[in-house]
């Protein structure tokens, strides 16, 4: 058993304390599945063994009787961070945000799951379950007519998964990794920027001063993205109902989903 120091974040999944002077552990809340607990740590595995990302995860530990992980320290902080401490770097972190996610989509890698498959084995869980048979079998087919890849797709990318470290970048939370079309993970980073709840709690001052920040910086960030690696917005566009797909499969946060569910009923009126 480990004995867990001071939080350091608070998650959606987990919170994370330190542990030792070079490590964190990052311990669930009782309701997260534990298959979902081994697939982080293989994802996490994957990234570091692919050069994605400098953090290495260390495997389970029991912090104080509560299921946990243990990765490296961060030395650093997230870019949201960097970019609150000061609103004038907001175009340097943008910046930094969109090259570190071309980077990552330059590795091709066969360790993760295609992405469209991810997206079709969601239609059959809950959050579907308000879709008619017809509906379901309709966003199946779009998802099918997707295009292939086999970039590395974080699926979660946002500055908050992004720090400084050691003098360069490191991305955290690798545990939705997928593999495909790197418009994918670029149209989930874009939902993520315009249609997420921004984090659990915020009060409506918060959701005003942080809501316009993100908008401006999300904007920013695919400006250089699309400038960077030639993509066009019509291939991005086409990943919009999977993007929102994946977000309410695997979150199914209810701020969220009336509006997701509109946008993908959208889709199946076109």
């Amino acid at each position: 058993m480990s004995a867990i120091g001071g939080l350091v974040a608070h998650g959606r999944s987990a919170d994370v304390h330190s542990l030792t002077t070079s490590t964190v552990a990052k311990v669930f809340h009782d309701d997260w599945p534990n298959e979902a607990i081994d697939r982080e740590m293989e994802d996490a595995t994957a990234a570091f063994d692919l050069g994605l990302t400098p953090i290495r995860c260390h495997g389970r530990t029991d912090a104080d009787g509560r299921r946990a992980v243990v990765f490296d320290r961060i030395d650093g902080v997230a870019l949201t961070t960097v970019a609150e401490k000061n609103p004038l770097r907001m175009g340097r972190v943008a910046r930094t945000l969109a090259q570190e996610h071309a980077r990552v989509h330059r590795v091709a890698s066969d360790r993760f799951p295609d992405v469209r498959d991810v997206a079709a084995d969601l239609v059959g869980t809950a959050p579907f379950a308000g879709f008619t048979a017809r509906e379901r079998a309709a966003l199946l087919d779009h998802l099918a007519s997707l295009p292939g890849g086999d970039s590395v797709l974080h699926l979660d990318f946002h500055p908050m998964n992004v720090f400084r470290h050691g003098g360069g970048i490191a991305t955290i939370d690798w545990q939705s990794t997928a593999s495909g079309d790197p418009a994918a993970d670029v149209a989930m980073t874009r939902l993520l920027f315009t249609e997420a709840e921004l984090f659990p709690g915020a009060t409506k001052a918060q959701l005003l001063v942080y809501g316009a920040a993100r908008g401006a910086m999300g904007r920013m960030y695919l400006t250089e993205y699309l400038r960077a690696t030639g993509m066009t917005t019509a291939s991005l566009d086409r990943w919009a109902t999977a993007a929102r797909v994946l977000r309410l499969g695997m979150l199914d946060i209810p701020s969220e989903r009336e509006r997701l569910v509109r946008g993908i009923r959208s889709e199946l009126t076109r």
